[in-house]
């Protein structure tokens, strides 16, 4: 019997793929389409075989370690303490990013939902940062069964969605499939890969999975496969069912409209409604599982001490602000592209070394060593691809994207320098 105490095989999986599927697939769905056209379920299913290759690594490393905190905990063990705590801060920036696209893309559907213009969305989007934060502070939080209660209703929505696409799939708008060309297929794979991260959130739950050793590789297996084929039939019978110009019309609700053919407004309003509630339940889970990453980093001297000692409802105060004003910062500034480009930047750059690590130490035997080696260069190449396109269509962006990484560096050497007793200064 599991304990009470403890997260199941079943609630495992509601966490890892409410923490994908919570805001990835309402958010970067327009945008995959709108980069790679039909081919959108195959750009997805790219960026679902990277994300299960590092999942499989981070659970080995994860078992190896018998620690939670992913990525950090790998990398101390592995590499210096200096290049994982450097790597931590920029995983906290990646979450900011994903926080704030979350938070765009509630206040898009949100918007829509009750019948305002898209001048009020980055209000909506900020204010329900702000709520859930305070939220968070106050101890509010899902219990296990209501968190199960909404992924698997998530689920069913998109299940039925899936099935009234394909009630209206046309076959002339689906051929020919490659019709923006095979590099737009691998720079939208890249571009949304950030629908993937939230499997991670079971590496920081670690402790609390119900026979972790055995759960937890079974709950990445069956999580993310489930959530590759969501992302592709739901791709699929977009592409299928409406017309290029409503999507690029409807880019950031594309959703949305996949139910009006057969069920009218009342269709469009079940989506919006899921939509709302999937982004702010995503936001709430990600400022959670950054914070308890912070107190982990906080533990080791990788962060100022001010951010993590104040604590309410076992919640650093003052990070849970920065990272909520941040996230707001950067969601008046950043557009949709811009935020998912950053984002899955992020990951792709954390997940490439992951998977080096992974084939450094050995974590997999005989024909299944190719697998980390392959998820790192398949991380780095879409990684180099993506940069490339960012250079090649909006080049300020990346110039941003340089800017915002050379000052998070440069901040991160005055912390070190400024804490000469810094236990990994010299490491």
């Amino acid at each position: 019997m599991p304990s009470k105490d403890k997260l199941s095989l079943f609630d495992a999986c509601g966490m890892a793929i409410g923490g994908m599927v919570g805001g990835g697939i309402f958010a970067v769905l327009g945008e995959a389409m709108m980069t790679s056209g039909n081919a959108a379920f195959i750009s997805l299913g790219i960026g679902g075989i990277l994300a299960l290759i590092t999942g499989l690594v981070y659970g080995k490393l994860t078992i190896k370690f018998d620690e939670a905190g992913g990525s950090f905990i790998f990398m101390e063990h592995i590499t210096s303490f200096r290049f994982a705590g450097t790597i931590s801060w920029f995983l906290i920036l990646g979450y900011v990013f994903t926080i704030s696209l979350y938070a765009y893309t509630f206040g898009s559907y949100a918007g829509r939902l009750l019948g305002f213009g898209s001048g009020p969305n980055f209000w909506l989007g900020s204010t329900v940062v702000i709520f859930i934060t305070i939220l968070n502070l106050s101890g509010v939080r899902e219990s296990g069964i209501s968190e199960d209660l909404l992924v698997y209703t998530k689920i069913v929505i998109l299940a039925g969605l899936i099935g009234i696409g394909f009630m209206t799939v046309h076959p002339d708008k689906i051929y020919p499939i490659v019709n923006q060309g095979v590099g737009n297929i691998i720079q939208a794979g890249a571009l949304v890969f950030v629908a993937y991260e939230g499997f991670q959130l079971l590496t920081y739950d670690y402790n609390t999975i119900e026979n972790h050793k055995t759960n937890l590789p079974r709950a990445i297996i069956i999580s993310i496969t489930a959530v590759i084929c969501i992302y592709m039939l739901i791709a699929f019978v977009i592409t299928g069912s409406l017309t290029p110009s409503i999507i690029a019309e409807h880019k950031e609700t594309a959703l949305a409209m996949l139910a009006k053919p057969v069920l009218g407004q009342t269709g469009i309003i079940i989506v919006l409604v899921a939509a709302v509630f999937s982004t702010a339940s995503a936001i709430l889970a990600t400022i959670f599982a950054i914070s308890r990453l912070a107190k982990r980093i906080a533990d080791d001297g990788q962060l100022p001490d001010q951010l993590t000692d104040l604590k309410r409802a076992g919640m650093p105060v003052y990070f849970a602000l920065l990272i909520a004003v941040l996230a707001i910062v950067v969601q008046f500034y950043g557009n949709l592209e811009q935020i998912t480009a950053f984002s899955s930047l992020v990951f792709l750059f954390v997940f490439s070394i992951v998977n080096f690590m992974g084939y450094k130490y050995e974590v997999f035997e005989g024909w299944k060593r190719f697998l980390p080696i392959s998820g790192s260069l398949g991380c780095a190449f879409a990684m180099s691809i993506l940069i490339y396109d960012i250079y090649s269509s909006e080049p300020t962006t990346l110039y941003v994207v340089i800017g915002i990484s050379t000052a998070l560096l440069l901040l991160r050497e005055a912390y070190i320098w400024l804490h000469s007793g810094y236990k990994g200064a010299n490491n």
